[in-house]
């Protein structure tokens, strides 16, 4: 009984080491949505990374609660990057993913919620 114990107290207690490894697993979702280059299968993982750094998704959720971070401060964070174009889609980008067939895609289109900060900030 004493070890089950002290089993629990060890899983209850997050080490210094994997609270490193969620965040290193934030700070990689917010390099791959920080993408610039044109290379389609990079652009498919900053479209997947955005949806999750956006979403509040339980696995997200459980992400950041397990790097000891709030989900909705970084999600307010990633929100202010998408605001001041750190985090958006170049036209070629829109290009290459949407094969031009939508001329006029904006990041403000791929992220509702940035259209509706900045249309109320206009």
């Amino acid at each position: 009984m004493k070890s089950f114990v002290k089993t629990l107290q060890y899983s209850s207690q997050q080490s210094e080491s994997e609270n490193r490894l969620f965040c290193a697993v934030i700070y990689q979702a917010i390099d791959d949505a920080s993408y610039k280059g044109l290379d389609k299968r990079y652009l498919r993982y900053k479209q997947e990374a955005i949806e999750w750094l956006t979403s509040m998704s339980n696995d997200f959720c459980l992400v950041c609660q397990l790097a000891n971070y709030e989900p909705q401060y970084v999600k307010d964070q990633i929100k202010r990057l998408a605001i001041h174009g750190s985090i958006q889609f170049t036209q070629a980008q829109n290009d290459i993913l949407f094969n031009g067939s939508i001329k006029h895609r904006t990041v403000l289109s791929l992220i509702p919620w940035v259209a509706k900060i900045v249309l109320i900030n206009k």
